[in-house]
Parts: C-alpha cells; structure tokens; sequence
C-alpha cells in the first residue's frame, strides 16, 4: 500500500511539473503608453491578440520599455514569445494576426533568432536604439540609351548619388548591424527620354511583403541627363521622405517607436522574465522524496 501511495505520489508531482512547463508560454508585449504607434497598438491589434492568447493558453504580459528593456527590444511595439526553450522576437506587422500565429507556431518548436544580413548598396540609419537598414536595388537604363553607355560606371554613380541626397541614412558597411534591424527595400527605375531627360520611377516595400510595395512612385523625379548625379539625389531623398512616413504608418502595422538611447538596458533575468526550462527527471525524483 505504501508503495501504491508513494508511485501515486511520483506522478502527481511529475504531472504538476509537467503541466507548469507547458504553461511557461508567454507573450511578452512591450509598449511606449503615449506614443502613437503604441496608442494605435492597443486600440486595434492588442484586443485581437489577447482572444488569440487566450485561445491558445498564453499568458500575456505588458511592460513599459521606458522603465528597462532587453537589448533585442529597440522599438515598440515588440512582440515576444517565451516559453521553456528561450525568447523569440516577433518580426511582422502587428496588425496581422496571422503572421503572430505562424510566429508562435514556429516559436514554440525552436527559438528563433533573426539576424539580418548585410548587402551592398544598403543605406543606414541608427534611430535611438533601432537599426534601420534600405538596400538599395537600381535597375538598368532604359529608353534611348546612349551608344557609349557603360551600365556598371552609371549604378555605381547613382548607388552614391543617391545616399548622398539623403538627409539621415548614409551608406552602411558590415558590421552596421549589430543591434536589432528593420528593413525597407528600395527599387530606382531610370530612363533616359526621348528628349534628353533622366525621369526616376521609385518603389518602396517593406521586410515583411517582398511582393507588394508601400509606396509607388506616380511621378518620376526627373532632371537633365547631364545633371545624372543632382537627379539621382532628389531621387535618394525623396524615397527617404517616403520611408520616414512608414515609421508613423499604422493603418499596415509597419510603424514602430524607436527606443530613446537613454532608456535602461535589461537582462531578462532583471525583468524576472528568465525562461524555465522543461523539469528534468531527477527533479521529479527529488521533489518525491
């Protein structure tokens, strides 16, 4: 009889840990209060989340980054999920729900870890905390192109040109990325006309929609075509101006507040967010005696 009691009692407790590991799950939400983008967060996207969660057993918790972040949080809204294996920083538009699913889909089989990697012809700009990285992708002349035309001295001429119109990013290098990273993706079209004009078409697209662009170019920027280098700058910065406007651009989820320098630099453990790892068995053994 002792010994039916004391086997009960080892799969109780085995059960117990069993069932604490499981529920380790967490979504982890950090928020600047005040601030646009995690006003507009709130407002729209938090409700859908927290019925996702509760759907799916999370536990969601919210933390003011302004009192202390990790140092893979560089803007907010951050979307982290946590469970016995690590952390994952959610990378996507916050409003779609469904790329959160497929996030934490992933997420709770292996911890992931993005890292972007560096390209050339990318322009950089370190805003607070946050990295963010364009490349830049300038297609071939078209339209009446001159006989002595020689292609790789014109991109690599308008790659410069167009960094040097810009009012904030410049032209990164490796090793740029060392922090957190998000990404547009830049896409110059130049023709030279029939009457002797250089006219740029632009697309912006965002990291997390590779297909369809966040802004189109209606009216080519244009100029002279023995000016090429004042065309392209007007070019460079008028895709920038394009690219700032997404930061504070809510209505697709790509919008984000960058973290202030100044803003305390975390661990998890500081946080009281270390993750639990599952309860191995000779703890099972220890915790029955």
């Amino acid at each position: 009889m002792k010994h039916l009691i004391g086997c009960l009692l080892v799969g109780c407790v085995a059960f117990i840990c069993s069932v604490n590991a499981q529920d380790n799950n967490q979504l982890i939400i950090f928020l600047q209060h005040g601030r646009s983008i995690s006003e507009d967060f709130k407002r729209n996207a938090l409700p859908g989340i927290q019925q996702y969660a509760q759907r799916e057993k999370l536990e969601v918790k919210i933390l003011d980054a302004r009192e202390g972040a990790p140092e893979e949080v560089a803007f907010t809204p951050a979307i982290v999920f946590q469970n016995k294996i690590g952390h994952s920083l959610f990378q996507g538009r916050y409003r779609k729900i469904g790329q959160l699913e497929k996030f934490v889909a992933d997420a709770k089989k292996a911890h992931t870890a993005e890292k972007a990697d560096f390209q050339e012809n990318t322009v950089v700009w370190n805003y607070g905390r946050a990295t963010l990285a364009a490349p830049m992708k300038v297609m071939p002349l078209t339209g009446k192109v001159p006989s002595n035309f020689n292609q790789d001295d014109f991109t690599q001429k308008a790659y410069e040109s167009l960094a040097a119109g810009m009012d904030y990013f410049k032209m990164g290098k490796d090793g740029d990325f060392s922090g957190p990273v998000r990404q547009f993706h830049m896409e110059f079209y130049p023709e030279k006309s029939k009457e002797g004009a250089l006219l740029i078409q632009m697309k912006l697209f965002s990291q997390f929609d590779p297909n369809n662009p966040v802004f189109v170019s209606d009216i080519p920027s244009g100029g002279d075509w023995g000016d090429v280098d004042m065309v392209f700058k007007k070019a460079g910065n008028r895709l920038e101006k394009m690219l700032l406007a997404q930061i504070s651009n809510w209505d697709n989820g790509d919008g984000f507040d960058s973290l202030s320098e100044k803003i305390p630099m975390k661990s998890w453990k500081d946080l009281g967010m270390v993750a639990k790892g599952p309860v191995k068995e000779n703890e099972l053994t220890s915790l029955s005696k």
